[in-house]
């Protein structure tokens, strides 16, 4: 199953320090799903687990308009800047694109995207850069379900696993 193409973290790229506008609504459940999801994964929470997550982001100007999501922190080093060790990253925002995901029920429907992106995100925040093998979570773009990691795949039932 292929994943549409998706670049991430194009405030990185772009050394932009300030989210979008969005909406001040608590995170939706998907969003809050994803969030621990990504905690599992990495096994720790980022930030001193300070993540502001913003739904619905408008893309900032310059950035790619495939950008479904970017996460921007400010350290010792200056904004987004990776080389600054991760322990000391402050104001951390993942903003989620609202071309992506303009509803709760899109968020559901795309959960393994959505997933998946804030994994990718939230390993960003802990100082993680884009790796280019295949299959890795931290792949600049997603190609193919490779990328999906375990904690993003819908759990299996005792009935489907027996089959």
């Amino acid at each position: 199953m292929a994943l549409p193409r998706i670049l991430v973290a194009g405030a990185l790229l772009l050394g932009l320090a300030v989210p979008a506008a969005a909406e001040a609504a608590p995170a939706p459940a998907p969003v809050k799903a994803a969030t621990a999801a990504a905690q599992r994964y990495w096994g720790v929470a980022p930030c001193d687990g300070r993540i502001t997550v913003v739904t619905h982001s408008r893309l900032l100007a310059g950035m790619d308009p495939t950008t479904d999501a970017w996460a921007t922190f400010s350290s010792a080093l200056g904004a987004n800047n990776l080389a600054a060790p991760a322990a000391g990253y402050r104001n951390c925002t993942i903003s989620l694109a609202r071309w992506r995901w303009p509803t709760t029920a899109s968020m559901t429907a795309d959960w393994g995207l959505l997933c998946a992106t804030v994994v990718h995100e939230t390993g960003h925040l802990l100082g993680r850069p884009h790796d280019t093998r295949h299959g890795s979570i931290m792949a600049p773009v997603f190609d193919d379900a490779f990328n999906l990691p375990s904690v993003c795949r819908p759990a299996r039932t005792a009935r489907t696993r027996s089959r």
